[in-house]
């Protein structure tokens, strides 16, 4: 397997862990909608979250604000759009990242960005 997705998958763990210890109810993760997918997909008291996880290296160069370009963005409002519409949600929507970047060994930075773009509808 790609290096790359394992690395993905153990971040996506990381930020499911991270999200449940917070206080969030995991409703799912890596739903796919047609060919979209959303990473995590969880609930505070007030809304529904969906989240993207982006997993580097600290030896990879990177930009935060790179990390999901208008075109991502997109492509996660709405697979957003289908899920909220076919579970019949009323919370309201937000769109968080969640960046987990690795240093040596096993330890690793999180930043969870609450918030990081919102939706237009």
């Amino acid at each position: 397997m790609n290096d790359n997705i394992e690395l993905g998958k153990i971040g996506e763990k990381i930020a499911a862990d991270y999200l449940k210890a917070k206080g969030y109810a995991i409703l799912d993760c890596n739903s796919k909608f047609i060919k979209y997918e959303i990473d995590i997909i969880c609930s505070d008291e007030n809304n529904i979250v969906f989240v993207e996880v982006k997993t580097r290296n600290k030896s990879d160069l990177f930009d935060i604000r790179l990390a999901v370009n208008k075109e991502k963005q997109r492509k996660i409002l709405y697979a957003a759009d289908k899920y909220i519409r076919s579970n019949r949600n009323n919370l309201d929507p937000r769109f968080d990242i969640i960046v987990v970047i690795f240093n040596t060994g096993d330890s690793y930075e999180l930043e969870h960005i609450p918030a990081a773009f919102s939706y237009g509808w």
